[in-house]
């Protein structure tokens, strides 16, 4: 009975139970059990398991580590099992119950030694040879590829050399048996792989004479002659120098049954031309051509010495055109290989790939040999196909390979032919002369085939559509080659109306199908090769991925942890299925997307995990993905704000945010997950999801809303808009004075005054329903701040005080500085600067001895702001100038232009205009870079009237008239007073200072 699960360590580590890929963890954990499993049975200690591992340089958690792999791989490989009976427990350490013959290195030990036995035993021949054969074919390559640990590498160098062994004594039976057309590319791989090893000489010297090329024979002697004096500082040995006196000799004996065994004949037929046809609309790729056509073209010239067989391979995923590409290619190069092209589909993205024994068959009888000819192993084939082609020029084109270790076979070993191989993944392994990652069409390109088949009138009479077409295909050649055959069949379709049915997500993979050409099954294909966890995270992963995905937020999806999810998402790329933009971030091309999303929806996927619905699927994944994007923007909100009471004030999720080192780290987390998080509010919203969800997407955006959001106004506005639909549906009062208090924030930032009191009054009234005081006192810090902007001080007070009032309850001591100061501000424009400057002055000390800078220069300012109304001009000066020096230390860029216009004008009155003028300009010109526009208008007041006393008053009407362009464009009241000193320039100024226009604050903003 073949046991369930296997191991297969000849090559890259893999395992298996029964047909199902079982995951293999990190490196060391393979390592680990790669160091059991090549025991054979016996125990390894923890120790030797540490020291197989990590030699010299074990950490101090290795013991502990020992024991997480352990547990990892028991929950592999112990199916069913109450207790361990494939990784038991032995003392310290571990030992694996498994048949030699389910671990591929240990059965090929088992064949070489039964081989060498019968060798020596004096058993037929042929089927000593055909026992090395079998060892030999359970080679994958690389023993332990990847594998680190001093033992492992001891067992890469031991089984290397043991395959070297193996087939030197299966060439030497080949000579034996008469069959020097299977030795002779083997013997030269040898002596090219181990240049200083004698054996593969002196047996690659008998086959050369046995061919009857004994000059080649006594040449090869002389190369290894000089290679050892050269290197080694020796003569050959006794072995190579018998072979080379008995060729000298013409020792017949060395002929063996070679002169009455001939090798196949091979027999006169048609030149194999098997490319199938080139595309004739084929479009674009010229790049990509050119890479591909270089790299192949070097073996129609005549090979150097040491030129290798240049192979040029083409990845990508399905429908991307790797095919059209390749057979393009092809046609331009065959007239270079006048002995034949060969063609092979090798189905890699099929339940069934093609079986590399079969198609070197078919390869075989395609040159020449009889059928009967054609040897029955896979390794004696792929030796008779190197050999007819040694000294051909052929071109290979391997069509839709799964891996590498099928292509290997069918590769020639003359640099006189070329190879050309596609597949969904990088055949990692191969050596390629070059290696094309093809991505999608560029939109210049997508519009050329459209317009070379649907026709360039139609494409050029509506470019918006097509535009909208190209989008709906992501740029995937085979969609767009479907979209521009529809077209071409419907002549009455515009491109408009093809692109309005595609328009829904749920409808594309429905509209891109025609005939035997569809989206669908070109993804289908390769779907169906991934393993059940594979399939799973392509399913739930899909589900949350807008635009991009991380590894920390992908294994929250998961359920994972980082490693694995990492590895999942890699898995995933090396198969087609993703794509990895830059280290650690994975996204879906837009249609393999929208595939995945249909197969996590009603009609899903059938490897599901039993038991979950497809609504469960994306329900979780997002909830998941949700909760995770909440822990660290809580996490990034802290260190912004510390000690603002929203920061513990958020909904709590199980698992712990990131550690951010400082303000900066956590502002560059929000930039890169800004969109994600978006996305998943809004998918929240609409889902009609369950009010827990919905207050945690509203915290989501609380969390988010104190970083830089002007680039993505509108898209945080829109996200809080559905969550407070969704929160007003369910009635929950907590979540929609949230939603609206972000809205309200975010309008009053941008100066849309009667949107943001609209907002911020529905988030103060839903805050009292809820009890949200924390909420609360920043909604009336705003409605606060919109109150000064209409010149409506007393009410400002009002809002400030009660806002300051919440703050001291709560302990928020930042709230509670920013509010006086907003209320001083107030005060300073509604006739009570005294009172304001007495305010200012209160708060001072505390501020400069806890070095809050950005409460301090704010404070500064408004005294300065004070003094100036009280005609303390040159007190005002000594505090505009102090704000400045701070703001400039501690990088406060716009109170710093604010205080520059403020000082200007102070300095104006103290008759000091140049340095006044300079001021204001240098203000006007860092409001326009910071687009703070009702401070820019501002500046420009400030900067006209210096003008105007510098006796310059043309240029102070220009100034007051952009002034007041940009007063009305926002609509603030300013532009009236604009437009009074516009009548009278020499009038002092009426326009209100800018109050505090954001609810967040460091000490204060």
């Amino acid at each position: 009975m073949i046991h369930p699960v296997r191991f297969f360590l000849l090559g890259t580590m893999r395992a298996q139970y029964g047909d199902e890929g079982l995951p293999v963890g990190s490196p060391l954990q393979q390592a680990m059990l790669a160091a059991l499993l090549l025991r054979d049975g016996r125990a390894a200690g923890a120790g030797e398991l540490i020291e197989a591992l990590w030699g010299d340089e074990a950490p101090a958690s290795a013991s502990a580590m020992l024991r997480t792999y352990a547990w990892r791989w028991r929950k592999v490989l112990e199916h069913d099992s109450d207790a361990p009976v494939i990784l038991t427990s032995v003392g310290d350490g571990y030992r694996t119950v498994v048949p030699a013959g389910a671990v591929d290195a240990l059965h090929m030990e088992k064949l070489a030694a039964a081989a060498i036995g019968a060798a020596r035993g004096g058993e037929d021949p042929a089927q000593v040879r055909r026992l090395f054969a079998e060892a030999l074919e359970l080679w994958g390559g690389e023993p332990l590829t990847g594998v680190p640990g001093p033992y492992a590498q001891q067992q890469r160098t031991r089984l290397r050399e043991l395959r070297t062994s193996l087939l030197e004594e299966r060439c030497a039976l080949d000579l034996e048996l008469g069959d020097t057309a299977l030795a002779v590319p083997v013997l030269r791989d040898l002596t090219a792989e181990h240049p200083l090893r004698e054996r593969p000489y002196a047996l690659l010297m008998r086959a050369l004479y046995q061919n009857g090329c004994q000059a080649d024979a006594l040449a090869l002697f002389d190369r290894a002659r000089r290679l050892l004096a050269e290197e080694l500082g020796v003569d050959p040995g006794p072995e190579l120098r018998e072979i080379h006196q008995r060729i000298l000799r013409n020792d017949p004996a060395l002929l063996g049954p070679a002169a009455v065994r001939p090798a196949p004949v091979v027999q006169p037929g048609p030149v194999p031309a098997h490319l199938p046809a080139d595309t004739p609309d084929f479009t674009g790729r010229e790049a990509e051509l050119e890479a591909l056509h270089s790299a192949l073209a070097a073996a129609v010239r005549e090979p150097s010495v040491d030129a290798a067989l240049p192979i040029a391979a083409i990845s990508g995923m399905g429908g991307v055109g790797k095919t059209a590409l390749a057979l393009r290619v092809a046609h331009r190069l065959r007239a270079g290989f006048p002995d034949g092209q060969l063609y092979a589909d090798l189905r890699g993205d099929q339940d069934a790939p093609a079986d590399p024994n079969v198609l070197l068959a078919s390869f075989l009888t395609a040159l020449g040999i009889a059928p009967g000819a054609v040897p029955e192993a896979l390794e004696d084939r792929a030796r008779l196909f190197r050999s007819l082609l040694d000294v051909r020029r052929v071109l290979v084109v391997l069509d839709n390979a799964r891996d590498a270790a099928q292509v290997r076979p069918l590769l020639p070993g003359s640099a006189r032919c070329a190879v050309l191989v596609t597949g969904r993944a990088r055949l990692f392994g191969l050596a390629t002369a070059v290696q094309v990652d093809l991505d999608v069409f560029s939109v210049a390109e997508a519009r050329r085939l459209l317009a070379r088949t649907a026709g360039a009138e139609r494409v050029a009479a509506d470019p918006a559509a097509v535009g909208e077409l190209i989008r709906h295909c992501g740029r995937l050649p085979l969609a767009v080659r479907i979209v521009a055959a529809r077209l071409a069949s419907r002549p009455s379709w515009t491109v408009a109306r093809l692109a309005d049915r595609m328009a829904a997500e749920q409808d594309r993979m429905a509209e891109l199908r025609l005939g035997d050409l569809a989206v669908a099954g070109a993804f289908e294909w390769g779907y169906r090769q991934l393993t059940a966890e594979q399939a799973d995270a392509f399913r739930m992963v899909a589900a949350v991925c807008r635009p991009d995905i991380g590894v920390p937020a992908a294994a929250a999806v998961l359920g994972t942890g980082p490693r694995h999810a990492e590895d999942l998402l890699e898995s995933l790329v090396d198969a087609g299925m993703l794509t990895a933009p830059r280290p650690g971030r994975y996204r879906y091309h837009d249609l393999l997307r929208v595939f995945a999303l249909q197969l996590a929806g009603p009609d899903g996927a059938e490897q599901r995990t039993a038991g979950e619905s497809a609504a469960d699927e994306v329900t979780t994944a997002l909830r998941r993905q949700l909760r995770f994007l909440l822990a660290n923007a809580t996490a990034a909100f802290q260190q912004l704000v510390p000690g603002d009471p929203i920061g513990t004030a958020l909904t709590p999720v199980p698992a712990p945010g990131a550690t951010f080192e400082d303000a900066q780290a956590a502002a560059d987390w929000v930039a890169e997950e800004f969109e994600a998080a978006i996305t998943a509010v809004l998918a929240t919203a609409h889902r009609a999801a369950p009010a827990e969800d919905v207050r945690v997407a509203a915290d989501l955006l609380v969390a988010l809303s104190p970083f830089d959001a002007d680039p993505r106004y509108e898209r945080l506005t829109g996200a809080a808009a559905a969550v407070a639909q969704a929160a007003d549906a369910l009635g929950d009062q907590r979540s929609l004075g949230r939603a609206e208090f972000i809205r309200g924030n975010l309008a009053v930032q941008a100066a849309r005054l009667d949107e943001a009191a609209e907002h911020s009054r529905r988030a103060a009234d839903a805050c009292r329903a809820g009890g949200d005081v924390v909420v609360l006192q920043q909604a009336l810090n705003d409605l606060g701040v919109l109150a000064q902007f209409r010149h409506r001080y007393q009410e400002a007070v009002h809002h400030y005080d009660e806002a300051n009032s919440l703050a001291r309850a709560l302990g928020h001591r930042a709230g509670q500085t920013a509010t006086a100061l907003n209320s001083a501000l107030a005060q300073v424009r509604d006739g009570r600067p005294a009172e304001a400057a007495a305010a200012c002055r209160r708060l001072l000390p505390g501020l400069t001895d806890a070095e809050e800078w950005t409460g301090l220069s704010y404070a500064l300012y408004v005294l300065g702001l004070a003094s100036h109304e009280l005609g303390e001009h040159r007190q005002a000066v000594t505090a505009l100038e102090e704000c400045l020096r701070i703001c400039r230390a501690a990088g406060i860029p716009l109170r710093e232009a604010q205080a520059r216009y403020r000082l200007a004008d102070t300095l104006r009155l103290l008759d000091r205009h140049g340095e006044a003028l300079d001021q204001a300009l240098r203000a006007v010109a860092d409001c326009r870079e910071l687009a703070a526009e009702r401070d820019r208008g501002h500046a420009l007041v400030v900067t006209a009237r210096t003008l105007d006393g510098l006796g310059r008053t043309e240029e102070a009407l220009e100034r007051l008239r952009e002034a007041e362009e940009l007063f009305d464009g926002l609509g603030l009241p300013d532009a009236e007073d604009v437009r009074q000193v516009l009548a009278r320039l020499d009038g002092s100024a009426g326009s209100a200072d800018a109050p505090e226009a954001t609810g967040y604050v460091v000490g204060v903003a």
